[in-house]
């Protein structure tokens, strides 16, 4: 993780052009398929952190492919500049997330576009790389006028190691037509042992952490077009009650009335609250999470 890969990913993505393209198809895996013909500018700024492995310095909130919600998440981290031509020939350093608002605001709620600072010029502009300008990824040069803000990153979580935890849930696991389960893990290997509790079915953290989770899930048992939520979810600690789910895919079954999809998710996490994967069933008929559910998360220290 770093600067330098993560520059070295959006330059990767010079000269795509039109939608779908690899990088809204990636999102829309993720998000759904009305994220496929979507503005993706910051779909794109996603895409490269989660290339480069620079999900907690980039994306420390998660997935975004709203403006405005990521340029917030600079804000709450103390790290935004308004887009004045001084605090960027003095503060907009290469690999910083620059907003732009056509308007000519340095507000937040006025963000358009966005792209990543490739270098600073020196005299209030910056070049950049951008996806979905004129819908296509390229480098511009862009200055304070239009400029409605920036922040940099912290890269330097690249020093920070994490406590990997791979779970498999090892048998098919049936849920109710109607209803809900969360996936038992049968199987667990950890860098920092007895990362899930007893009963085999939450993700526990021994301090504060940010978790950063992907599973691969396949379900079968439906009939084509049954829907169903797959979600990361926070509980409490003592898994009683349910927190919230923001990491949330609903999913039909495809022909063969099986479903295979991959979720992945950004949550904070502490020894306050345990996560989980939860599988909503709307369907009328019995699903089965089949025993090769697996999943891969990382607890990196906050």
């Amino acid at each position: 993780m770093s600067v330098q890969s993560m520059l070295a990913a959006a330059r990767a993505s010079l000269g795509m052009e039109g939608r779908p393209n690899a990088i809204t198809r990636d999102y829309a895996k993720r998000h759904g398929d009305e994220f496929l013909k979507a503005a993706w500018c910051d779909q794109a700024v996603t895409y490269w952190a989660r290339k480069s492995d620079n999900v907690a310095a980039v994306l420390p909130n998660g997935d975004r492919a709203y403006t405005v919600w990521h340029a917030q998440d600079g804000q709450k981290l103390g790290r935004w500049f308004a887009g004045t031509a001084a605090n960027v020939k003095a503060h907009a350093k290469p690999g910083a997330i620059v907003f732009f608002d056509w308007d000519g605001r340095d507000a937040v709620g006025g963000v358009d576009h966005v792209g990543v600072v490739e270098r600073n010029l020196g005299d209030g502009r910056v070049q950049t790389i951008e996806g979905n300008t004129g819908d296509a990824c390229k480098r511009r040069v862009r200055a304070a006028s239009v400029i409605a803000g920036f922040w940099n990153p912290d890269y330097s979580v690249e020093d920070d190691v994490p406590e990997v935890v791979s779970l498999g849930a090892g048998v098919d696991q049936q849920v109710p037509a109607n209803g809900e389960i969360v996936v038992r893990w049968g199987t667990e290997y950890v860098d920092d042992p007895k990362a899930h509790g007893d009963n085999g079915v939450a993700v526990l953290a021994s301090g504060s952490r940010w978790c950063l989770c992907d599973a691969l899930v396949r379900i079968g048992g439906l009939q084509p077009g049954d829907g169903l939520d797959v979600s990361w979810a926070r509980y409490d600690r003592d898994g009683k009650k349910f927190l919230d789910d923001a990491w949330r895919l609903t999913c039909h079954a495809g022909p063969d009335g099986r479903i295979e999809v991959s979720l992945g998710g950004q949550f904070g996490l502490g020894t306050d609250n345990q996560l989980r994967l939860r599988i909503v069933n709307g369907s009328p008929r019995v699903a089965v999470v089949e025993k090769a559910t697996m999943a891969k998360v990382a607890l990196f220290k906050r």
